[in-house]
């Protein structure tokens, strides 16, 4: 299962500055400071974040289920900056796809 986690600590670091080469990693810093900062709404990062995970999925699905079994055997961080309570979070939204992969690898 996936979850997200602080950036101190266990896990995997998803962020743009630590890890851009991630899958779930985002790729615009103007997205991300602009959600920070209030300039970008948490629906249009949602949206635009979203959109760039099933991109990734469509060329790199291999990666997103070998991924997605390590989740199966065991709970896995996901690290951001965010605050715990910030929902427009990518690895919140990050959890929740991988956590849906992890559903339809245990129904087949």
């Amino acid at each position: 299962m996936f979850i997200k986690g602080p950036i101190k600590g266990e896990g995997i670091d998803i962020t743009l500055r630590n890890n851009p080469d991630h899958i779930l990693a985002p790729n615009d810093w103007e997205k991300v400071m602009g959600v920070k900062f209030g300039k970008v709404s948490s629906e249009e990062y949602k949206t635009w974040y979203m959109n760039l995970i099933r991109e990734r999925w469509a060329s790199h699905k291999e990666d997103f289920i070998a991924l997605a079994k390590e989740g199966v055997e065991k709970d896995i961080k996901l690290k951001c900056f965010c605050s715990n309570s910030f929902k427009a979070c990518h690895a919140h939204l990050a959890s929740r796809f991988m956590n849906a992969i992890i559903e339809k690898l245990n129904k087949q």
